[in-house]
């Protein structure tokens, strides 16, 4: 093992990473598009890396033009505009490269310099011209937009139009390739999003095929638009049938038995010793990579940076704090894994029960009792003017009140029943597509030391008498983020020491109370994130997803495509 990481250069262990890149794809009606790449970029190799490429492949007629970029210059406060070489010296120095920008290997490569190593930003403009062709059929394209050679986290691609040209589910087939994720339509933008990092061979490739007339190509396909889409779609996700991955067969059904047999008798024939030995080889190995990595020492030296310090208190919630956000903040901080999305729907029926919309009651059930969620304060629409908390909480109560029946009361397994139903999928997507969120690393810079703080309160509340600061609302929100943190229990028994009539004063703590089972509330949440991402995914594999209406996004396939040809620092 010592001789495997001896093996490793330096530079391969401090590989830079893209913490974020949102791309917004303008498409003008000549078939050019207009393109702004936002860049956060964390370049780890102090002395090997001179500047940063972007490379694509594979043009044909068309051409990257305008090019800026704004971005980090050593000494100088902010963003900065670089300054465009008519051509670009991939050889030249750092210093030579630092607050400049070109285009180098006959136009294909975007090159800027990063003037020096730490985490940055940059935004990236230039015009694409004959991006959407004029096929026979239809006017399209299939291009890639990111294939990195380096981890590329929280990525998306957004396209939109101009020129008066609205793109909408009637007028649009839309496939996507190379990761696992989703492309939606939100309005007229058609949203590409990966569903973890991509980069290191996974891509972010588009394919739209738009009706005839709504644009007015410069350029024309040498192909025809079928031969195009069927190289796409060769080897992709799309071509999959419902069948594939739903009926087994008797030779399947054989196969597998024989698998499951071979692997016990290997099992108990092999010396247990042995086998022992392997897993903790293997796992010394998992970890000592994350060590070598210096994952764990980036991460420390960000929250240090950030002000998140042992021993240091928060005591209140800040109005601008999101329960999404405050997610993206803890992900991206943590040392190991972030948060799951249970965490925050249980937060998020905490606040419904801390608004009385929602309480838990106990009741029989087939003759036993059981832990159940009652409806309140139905709803069957939304108003306009919900966002943040709010809206996430509005959605989550619509969906409980259309799951739960006419007697408002969400029994065992009705909410998993209820998400079998095709016709419940929109509102089911409705709900999910509301747990992603932007990477805003302003928010963070904000907000992380205070999150973190009050995790640390909530965490010693015991050592701390907070009987004087009784105020309902307040507490109510330590139990939502108790939930959010996973320390719901420690945190209500606590409470119930510190101040016992809270139980009589909190909706929330009297449904609480009346529950018997334990972490009752992340076993509803669990129930209900299960139930409805599985009701999406089902959904997605149902769709006739090669004719272009689908929103999963498939790993393989997308063969044909211009664009993206890899690229990092070097």
């Amino acid at each position: 093992m010592i001789l495997l990481f001896a093996g490793l250069s330096f530079a391969e262990c401090l590989a830079s990473t893209v913490k974020g890149l949102d791309i917004s794809v303008l498409l003008h009606g000549n078939g050019s598009a207009s393109i702004t790449e936002h860049w956060i970029i964390d370049l780890d190799d102090e002395d090997a890396k001179t500047e940063w490429y972007v490379a694509h492949k594979w043009l044909g007629d068309m051409r990257i033009e305008k090019l800026t970029v704004d971005g980090y210059v050593p000494g100088k406060e902010g963003l900065t505009r670089f300054e465009t070489l008519d051509e670009w010296d991939v050889d030249a120095d750092r210093e030579e490269k630092s607050g400049k920008c070109g285009l180098a290997n006959d136009g294909q490569e975007i090159c800027w310099g990063f003037g020096d190593w730490g985490e940055h930003e940059y935004v990236v403009r230039y015009e694409l011209t004959h991006l959407v062709k004029s096929y026979d059929t239809c006017d399209g394209f299939n291009h890639c937009f990111v294939d990195m050679n380096c981890a590329v986290e929280n990525a998306k691609v957004t396209i939109t139009t101009t020129d008066g040209i609205a793109l909408s589910e009637q007028n649009t087939r839309r496939w996507s390739f190379g990761f696992e994720g989703q492309i939606v339509f939100n309005g007229n933008t058609i949203v590409a999003t990966p569903k973890g990092d991509v980069g290191n061979g996974k891509r972010i490739i588009v394919m739209l095929e738009m009706d005839k007339g709504m644009f007015s190509p410069d350029s024309e396909a040498s192909e025809s638009w079928a031969a195009r889409k069927q190289r796409a779609l060769d080897g992709s996700d799309y071509l999959k049938s419902d069948s594939d991955d739903e009926e087994w067969g008797f030779w399947d059904i054989i196969g597998v038995l024989l698998v499951i047999i071979a692997g016990l008798i290997l099992y108990f024939c092999t010396d247990i010793v042995v086998t022992i030995l392997m897993s903790l080889c293997w796992m010394l190995l998992c970890a000592a990579w994350w060590v070598v990595s210096l994952s764990p020492l980036r991460t420390w030296r960000r929250r240090k940076k950030l002000g998140i310090a042992e021993g240091r208190y928060f005591r209140d919630t800040k109005k601008e704090w999101t329960l999404m956000q405050n997610k993206m903040v803890v992900d991206d901080l943590s040392y190991v894994s972030g948060m799951s999305n249970e965490r925050i729907i249980g937060a998020l029926l905490l606040r419904l029960m801390a608004h009385g919309d929602v309480a838990i009651i106990r009741d029989k059930y087939k003759g036993e009792l059981h832990d159940m969620l009652k409806i309140v304060n139905p709803i069957d629409k939304i108003g306009e003017g919900s966002k943040g908390d709010d809206l996430l909480c509005k959605h989550a109560l619509k969906l409980l009140t259309l799951a739960s029946g006419k007697d408002l009361i969400l029994q065992p397994d009705e909410f998993e029943k209820w998400c079998k139903v095709k016709s419940h999928v929109t509102e089911i997507k409705n709900f999910t597509d509301l747990l992603e969120t932007k990477y805003d690393k302003e928010y963070i810079k904000r907000n992380a030391a205070d999150l973190f703080a009050l995790k640390a309160f909530l965490k010693d509340f015991s050592l701390l008498n907070e009987r004087s600061m009784m105020e309902v609302g307040l507490w109510d929100e330590y139990m939502v983020y108790a939930e959010f943190f996973g320390l719901t229990d420690q945190v209500k028994s606590e409470m119930a020491k510190i101040c016992p009539e809270y139980i009589q004063m909190s909706p929330l703590a009297q449904s609480l109370e009346v529950a018997q089972e334990g972490d009752i509330v992340y076993m509803f949440s669990d129930t209900i994130y299960t139930c409805a991402s599985s009701a999406v995914q089902r959904a997605a594999e149902r769709s006739v997803a090669a004719s272009g209406f689908s929103s999963f996004s498939s790993i393989g396939g997308g063969g044909g495509s211009s664009g993206g040809g890899g690229g990092g620092g070097r």
